[in-house]
């Protein structure tokens, strides 16, 4: 569904769009940018805890 609402979006803006998607959406760099967040702070309390 999404590739069809992106299809009709270029169709109608011809392509001359001001601002076009090349790769991921914000949301997309946000969610992979916070899961990287948490690995790195996981490792980090793993590396302090003393076990």
């Amino acid at each position: 569904m999404s590739d069809e609402i992106r299809n009709s979006e270029r169709v109608e803006s011809g392509g001359t769009a001001p601002v076009q998607r090349r790769w991921l959406s914000l949301d997309s760099w946000a969610v992979l940018l916070a899961l990287a967040a948490a690995a790195l702070v996981k490792l980090h309390i793993l590396n302090t805890v003393k076990w």
